[in-house]
Protein backbone atom coordinates (compact mmCIF):
# COMPACT_ATOMS: atom_id res chain seq x y z
CA UNK A 1 0.00 0.00 0.00
CA UNK A 2 1.20 3.84 -0.37
CA UNK A 3 0.22 5.82 2.68
CA UNK A 4 0.83 9.58 2.33
CA UNK A 5 2.05 11.71 5.80
CA UNK A 6 0.02 14.26 7.19
CA UNK A 7 3.23 16.39 5.83
CA UNK A 8 2.47 15.47 2.06
CA UNK A 9 -0.97 15.74 2.16
CA UNK A 10 -0.09 19.37 3.20
CA UNK A 11 2.07 20.14 0.81
CA UNK A 12 -0.26 18.31 -2.03
CA UNK A 13 -3.10 21.06 -0.89
CA UNK A 14 -0.60 24.04 -1.55
CA UNK A 15 0.25 22.46 -5.12
CA UNK A 16 -3.22 21.42 -5.91
CA UNK A 17 -5.02 24.66 -4.40
CA UNK A 18 -6.70 25.26 -7.36
CA UNK A 19 -7.91 22.16 -7.99
CA UNK A 20 -11.60 21.77 -6.24
CA UNK A 21 -12.29 18.09 -7.04
CA UNK A 22 -8.51 17.43 -6.38
CA UNK A 23 -8.88 18.95 -2.81
CA UNK A 24 -12.10 16.90 -2.03
CA UNK A 25 -10.23 13.99 -3.00
CA UNK A 26 -7.51 14.81 -0.50
CA UNK A 27 -10.27 14.83 2.44
CA UNK A 28 -11.02 11.26 1.92
CA UNK A 29 -6.84 10.65 1.57
CA UNK A 30 -6.60 12.01 4.84
CA UNK A 31 -9.14 10.07 6.41
CA UNK A 32 -8.47 7.31 5.73
CA UNK A 33 -5.27 7.25 7.04
CA UNK A 34 -2.98 8.62 4.08
CA UNK A 35 -3.79 5.11 2.01
CA UNK A 36 -3.97 5.91 -1.82
CA UNK A 37 -5.62 2.39 -2.25
CA UNK A 38 -8.16 2.97 0.63
CA UNK A 39 -9.28 6.43 -0.85
CA UNK A 40 -9.35 5.78 -4.11
CA UNK A 41 -12.30 2.88 -3.54
CA UNK A 42 -13.94 4.61 -0.70
CA UNK A 43 -13.82 8.08 -3.63
CA UNK A 44 -15.62 5.68 -6.31
CA UNK A 45 -18.20 3.90 -4.16
CA UNK A 46 -19.36 7.53 -2.86
CA UNK A 47 -19.49 9.05 -6.47
CA UNK A 48 -21.69 5.54 -7.18
CA UNK A 49 -18.97 3.89 -9.18
CA UNK A 50 -19.92 0.11 -9.23
CA UNK A 51 -17.97 -3.10 -9.28
CA UNK A 52 -15.54 -1.50 -6.74
CA UNK A 53 -15.73 -4.45 -4.41
CA UNK A 54 -16.42 -7.06 -6.93
CA UNK A 55 -12.66 -8.00 -7.18
CA UNK A 56 -11.99 -10.99 -4.83
CA UNK A 57 -8.06 -11.84 -6.32
CA UNK A 58 -7.44 -8.17 -7.77
CA UNK A 59 -7.58 -4.88 -6.13
CA UNK A 60 -10.08 -2.52 -8.17
CA UNK A 61 -7.22 0.67 -7.44
CA UNK A 62 -4.83 -1.95 -8.48
CA UNK A 63 -6.77 -3.16 -12.16
CA UNK A 64 -7.32 0.76 -12.66
CA UNK A 65 -3.93 1.37 -12.10
CA UNK A 66 -2.85 -0.71 -14.82
CA UNK A 67 -5.56 0.65 -17.21
CA UNK A 68 -4.40 3.51 -16.66
CA UNK A 69 -0.51 2.81 -17.19
CA UNK A 70 -1.91 1.72 -20.85
CA UNK A 71 -2.92 5.31 -21.43
CA UNK A 72 -1.17 7.34 -19.67
CA UNK A 73 2.73 5.51 -20.48
CA UNK A 74 1.84 6.44 -24.50
CA UNK A 75 4.20 8.70 -26.19
CA UNK A 76 1.67 11.51 -26.19
CA UNK A 77 2.62 12.23 -22.39
CA UNK A 78 5.82 11.95 -22.21
CA UNK A 79 6.36 15.65 -21.34
CA UNK A 80 4.22 14.71 -18.05
CA UNK A 81 6.99 13.82 -15.83
CA UNK A 82 7.97 13.39 -12.14
CA UNK A 83 6.41 16.93 -10.23
CA UNK A 84 3.43 17.54 -12.51
CA UNK A 85 0.91 16.72 -10.73
CA UNK A 86 -1.79 19.31 -11.71
CA UNK A 87 -0.85 18.46 -15.18
CA UNK A 88 -1.08 14.93 -14.67
CA UNK A 89 -4.78 15.06 -12.99
CA UNK A 90 -6.30 15.92 -16.16
CA UNK A 91 -5.35 13.13 -17.84
CA UNK A 92 -6.39 10.57 -16.14
CA UNK A 93 -9.89 12.08 -15.08
CA UNK A 94 -10.39 12.23 -18.55
CA UNK A 95 -9.58 8.89 -19.39
CA UNK A 96 -11.11 7.52 -15.82
CA UNK A 97 -14.69 9.51 -17.30
CA UNK A 98 -14.27 7.12 -20.28
CA UNK A 99 -13.49 4.03 -18.66
CA UNK A 100 -15.65 4.30 -15.77
CA UNK A 101 -18.53 6.40 -17.90
CA UNK A 102 -18.80 8.68 -14.72
CA UNK A 103 -19.25 12.55 -14.98
CA UNK A 104 -15.59 14.17 -15.02
CA UNK A 105 -16.52 15.57 -11.96
CA UNK A 106 -16.67 12.55 -10.30
CA UNK A 107 -13.66 11.73 -12.89
CA UNK A 108 -11.54 14.70 -11.40
CA UNK A 109 -12.19 13.19 -8.00
CA UNK A 110 -11.53 9.68 -8.33
CA UNK A 111 -8.40 10.66 -10.79
CA UNK A 112 -6.23 12.36 -8.06
CA UNK A 113 -4.95 9.08 -5.76
CA UNK A 114 -3.89 7.94 -9.34
CA UNK A 115 -2.33 10.53 -10.12
CA UNK A 116 -0.51 11.04 -6.76
CA UNK A 117 0.55 7.39 -6.90
CA UNK A 118 2.16 7.58 -10.14
CA UNK A 119 3.58 10.89 -8.84
CA UNK A 120 5.01 9.28 -5.96
CA UNK A 121 5.95 6.11 -7.96
CA UNK A 122 7.84 8.76 -10.96
CA UNK A 123 6.32 8.71 -14.16
CA UNK A 124 9.70 7.10 -15.51
CA UNK A 125 9.63 4.32 -13.11
CA UNK A 126 5.71 3.86 -13.59
CA UNK A 127 5.82 3.73 -17.33
CA UNK A 128 9.35 1.15 -17.48
CA UNK A 129 8.33 -1.30 -14.69
CA UNK A 130 4.75 -1.55 -14.19
CA UNK A 131 3.85 -4.47 -15.46
CA UNK A 132 0.54 -4.07 -17.12
CA UNK A 133 -0.61 -7.56 -17.35
CA UNK A 134 0.53 -9.92 -14.65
Amino acid sequence: MTTLTSEQISNLRSELANNPQALEALKVIEQRKGILENAAESLATRNGIEGVHDKADLRWFTEILRKCHGYICQPKYQNLREKHLPALIPVIADFLAGLLGCPPVVAGIVATPFAIYIQEEGMEKFCNSYDPNP
